[in-house]
C-alpha cells in the first residue's frame, strides 16, 4: 500500500513538473528536437500546428536543441516536418525517432534532425610547374600537384560560408611557387580563381 502511494505521489510530481513548463492545456509533455550539424540560420520545424525556429550550433559537428512552444498530450502522434531549411543547408528528419511516433515522456525527447551545409570545390590555375611534389594546403586538407599541371582542385570541398586560406606547404625542387587570391569566404558556389605561379628558384 505504501509503495502504491509513493508511486502515485511520484507520478503526480512528474506531471506537475511537466505541466509547469508552460504552453497550453492540450497535454503535459514537452516536445524537444535535437538537430545535428546546423551552423546556418533559418531552420523551421513543424509538429502538427506548432512550429519552432532552431538556433544554429557553433560547429559543424555540434548539436542544437529546440522545444516546441506548447505541451503535447500523451499518446498523441509526433510527426516532425521541415517547413524551411536553413540557409545553404539540407536537413533531414530521422524517421525512426520523429515520424508517426506515439508521444510519451521519453519519445517526446527523442526526435532528431540531421543537417548538412552545402559545400563547394576550391581550386584554380597553375603556371610554370615543371617539377613534381608541389603541395598546397587549406587548413588540414592538402593537394599534391604534379609537374606540368595547369589546373588543380582540393580533394575536399569547403562548406558554404566557411573561411579558406591556401598556402604552399611544400615547394617543388628548384622552383618557388606562390598563390594569388589565397583567402576568402566560401560563397554559394565553386571558387576556382586561385592562381598558382611557379618560377625558377634563385641560386
Amino acid at each position: 500500500m505504501k509503495s502504491m502511494y509513493a508511486r502515485a505521489t511520484a507520478g503526480a510530481l512528474c506531471a506537475a513538473m511537466l505541466a509547469g513548463c508552460g504552453g497550453d492545456d492540450n497535454g503535459n509533455l514537452s516536445l524537444m528536437v535535437t538537430v545535428y550539424g546546423l551552423v546556418k540560420p533559418g531552420l523551421i520545424l513543424k509538429n502538427g500546428d506548432q512550429t519552432v525556429t532552431v538556433t544554429q550550433g557553433s560547429s559543424i559537428t555540434g548539436a542544437s536543441t529546440a522545444y516546441f512552444p506548447n505541451l503535447i498530450a500523451e499518446d498523441s502522434t509526433i510527426n516532425i516536418e521541415i517547413v524551411q531549411d536553413a540557409t545553404a543547408t539540407k536537413c533531414e528528419v530521422e524517421k525512426a525517432s520523429s515520424t508517426n511516433i506515439k508521444a510519451n515522456y521519453y519519445s517526446a525527447l527523442q526526435p532528431k534532425v540531421y543537417c548538412t551545409t552545402n559545400a563547394y570545390q576550391l581550386g584554380g590555375s597553375v603556371t610554370g610547374l615543371t617539377q613534381d611534389q608541389l603541395v598546397l594546403t587549406n587548413g588540414s586538407v592538402t593537394a599534391t600537384i604534379p609537374a606540368n599541371a595547369t589546373t588543380f582542385t582540393f580533394p575536399s570541398k569547403v562548406y558554404d560560408g566557411f573561411i579558406y586560406g591556401v598556402t604552399v606547404l611544400q615547394q617543388p625542387e628548384g622552383l618557388t611557387c606562390s598563390v594569388a587570391n589565397p583567402t576568402g569566404t566560401m560563397p554559394s558556389g565553386d571558387v576556382m580563381n586561385l592562381a598558382v605561379s611557379c618560377v625558377p628558384r634563385a641560386s
